[in-house]
This record gives structure tokens, C-alpha cells and sequence, in this order.
């Protein structure tokens, strides 16, 4: 299945070179989970503090069992400080 991966503010370094606009496809197996396709690139699993998926919250504990679907839409974002 394919996917598209948006990898947002510190995390886009972890996106290959030749991805635009903060994001990536990425060619999964059949059910992968949120953080199967984030260890694709490697992605350290204590960034992500936001994650989306079509636009709807996946929480924390769920990313090793939350399953994507072909031509979901992954949206990371990392913590953001500030004040």
C-alpha cells in the first residue's frame, strides 16, 4: 500500500532528499502500524508528540497498533516549545 508521510518543523530532517513540501510516499506492507511506517525513515519514536492520520488524532499508545490504510495521509509533528 502507499502512503503519504508529512514530517513537520525539526522531524523533516528525517525525509529523503528528494521529498518537497515536507513530505514523502512511502510503499508499506498491508497494515502497517503508525510507527512501522516512521521506522522506515528512521524516525526516533520519542518525537512524535502530535500525529494525525487523514486529518484525526492518533494518540501516543496507540501508534504501534493503529493500522494505516492505502492512501492515508500521516501527518507528524514534534514537540513544540515556546513562550
Amino acid at each position: 500500500m502507499k502512503i503519504t508521510l508529512r514530517l513537520y518543523a525539526t522531524l523533516n530532517v528525517y525525509l529523503p532528499p528528494e521529498s518537497s513540501n515536507n513530505e514523502t510516499k512511502l510503499e508499506l506492507p498491508e497494515a502497517a502500524t503508525v510507527s512501522e511506517a516512521l521506522g522506515v525513515l528512521a524516525v526516533p519514536m520519542s518525537l512524535p508528540h502530535i500525529i494525525f492520520v487523514n486529518g484525526c488524532h492518533v494518540l501516543r499508545p496507540d501508534l504501534s497498533t493503529h493500522q494505516l490504510q492505502d492512501g492515508d495521509i500521516l501527518g507528524v509533528f514534534p514537540a513544540i516549545g515556546g513562550g
